[in-house]
């Protein structure tokens, strides 16, 4: 079987497994022959792709990392937000994945616009197990790291659909709404005697950041438990490689990078680590183009071959990327770099004709003021300031910025303190504020953070963190 993105597929093709709807019914039944009004339906609610049988190929097996009626199961009880089912469902995860040496998981998590939350729930709970199983937990560790995986998001259902789901930027009013669902969800069972403490921590803190940046309580990463740690790395993850209502999905190459980028100042190294050994990138059947213009499918990716698959070639050639004469050819992944454009272009047209938003950029070093400008400014409107009084003079004299990104160690009027001047000038408007800096040390960061800023960047970063970066805040989506 091979999966084939909504938008490619073709009436007459034979679907490899059963199809869910946003409730957890079977829509449509495995080896049905696909209709002009099913793609349809596939396309209108969201689904990111099928799997399908073909000749090509016909010797690939998927077999999901949670059976369908496990699935549906799952995301009965997180819908019902049924604490002492879900807890019962955690256990039966772990012991679908506890002692499997290979875990191939697919694409198809019969995710849709109307049960994100639901299936983002039970795929965080997979890959908790998982990147638990990594760490080489024991099976009530395991059991409990699942459960709080499982439950982790059910505060988020207390919050209005207009907000969670909205297509373009939170307000600041919006967003301290959308950030209380961690505490929402904590306050489900803080009173529970059956729930473990480990389990409500975790609970309550999976959006704790390692430098302390995080919400609600600022914890920094030497007080968080491994519960917490994995809980942030897998819940960012899943959320990103995932299509939701506001933001397009990304390939988890790109979120790899992502996570690589924030390691020791959003995400704990030895967490980002296990997940790249533990969880395969490269699904199954998916089709590829390589850096040399061939294409083909994914046919294996446990083990050495995570990172470097083994592909076949459409003439049916075998090539393993994992050995040494084929180190040099990479995987473009075209397909997911067309499905993110749709969406990046759908969401785009949501928000209003493609508007660019417009970013002002302070720092004294001219050469960062340049690399800004080549990373960004094919994307976005730049404004170049080379020092904060030059930041608030053009914040007292024009229209405001979309965001900030301010350097900490300038000279005359270091980053902090532009920054405060610039939260008092513009208590009218909030504008997010991200930091750019070199300093990283306990006392600089616990000064950014009283000011509230959006993102803390420490330098040599890699630039597609910061890209994400500036497309979660802009797009009002990490949360």
């Amino acid at each position: 079987m091979r999966y084939v993105f909504a938008k490619d597929l073709q009436p007459g093709m034979i679907l490899a497994q059963e199809l869910l709807d946003s409730k957890g019914r079977v829509m449509v039944e495995k080896e049905s022959s696909l209709s002009e009004f099913i793609i349809k339906k596939i396309n209108k609610d969201g689904y990111d792709g099928v799997y399908i049988q073909d000749e090509l190929s016909s010797d690939i097996c998927i077999e999901s990392a949670l059976g369908i009626s496990l699935w549906i199961k799952a995301m009965e009880c997180v819908r019902l937000r049924n604490i002492s089912q879900c807890k019962n469902v955690a256990n039966e995860i772990v012991e679908s994945l506890y002692g499997r040496k290979d875990i191939s998981l697919d694409l198809s998590d019969f995710r849709t616009n109307e049960n994100y939350i639901f299936a983002h729930s039970v795929n965080v709970a997979v890959l908790s197990c998982l990147v638990g199983m990594g760490f080489g937990m024991e099976v009530e560790e395991l059991y409990n790291l699942t459960f709080a995986a499982l439950i982790h998001d059910l505060g988020k259902l207390d919050i209005s659909e207009e907000i969670r789901n909205k297509a373009g930027r939170l307000t600041k009013e919006e967003f301290q709404i959308m950030k209380s669902h961690a505490e929402l969800s904590y306050e489900l069972i803080k009173d529970r005697s059956d729930v473990s403490a480990h389990v409500k921590k975790a609970v309550r803190s999976h959006h704790e950041n390692v430098d302390g940046s995080g919400y609600p309580d600022g914890i920094l990463g030497d007080a968080q438990s491994i519960f917490t740690k994995i809980l942030h790395v897998v819940d960012v993850y899943d959320a990103l490689v995932s299509r939701s209502p506001y933001k397009r999905p990304y390939s988890p190459q790109e979120t790899i990078e992502y996570l690589m980028g924030g390691c020791g100042l959003l995400f704990a190294q030895e967490v980002v680590s296990t997940l790249i050994k533990f969880v395969p990138m490269y699904p199954k059947g998916t089709e590829v183009e390589l850096s040399d213009g061939r294409s083909g499918i994914i046919v294996e990716n446990t083990g050495i071959h995570n990172l470097r698959p083994v592909v076949r070639l459409y003439d049916s050639t075998i090539l393993d990327l994992a050995k040494p004469e084929h180190f040099n050819t990479t995987i473009q992944l075209k397909n997911y770099r067309r499905i993110s454009e749709k969406y990046e272009w759908e969401r785009k047209e949501m928000l209003g004709n493609g508007k660019r938003y417009r970013i002002l950029i302070v720092d004294d070093m001219r050469t960062n003021l340049q690399m800004m400008q080549d990373m960004l400014g094919e994307d976005y409107d730049l404004i170049l300031a080379k020092s904060g009084q030059q930041a608030i003079s053009y914040i007292d004299k024009k229209d405001l910025p979309d965001l900030i990104m301010l350097d900490i160690d300038m000279p005359e009027m270091d980053g902090i303190e532009t920054a405060c001047q610039i939260r008092m000038r513009t208590e009218h408007k909030y504008i997010p504020i991200m930091f750019v800096t070199s300093l990283c040390d306990k006392e600089t960061v616990m000064k950014c953070k009283s000011l509230n800023p959006e993102s803390y960047i420490v330098r040599p970063y890699k630039p597609v963190y910061v890209r994400t970066e500036i497309k979660r805040i802009l797009g009002g989506w990490g949360h």
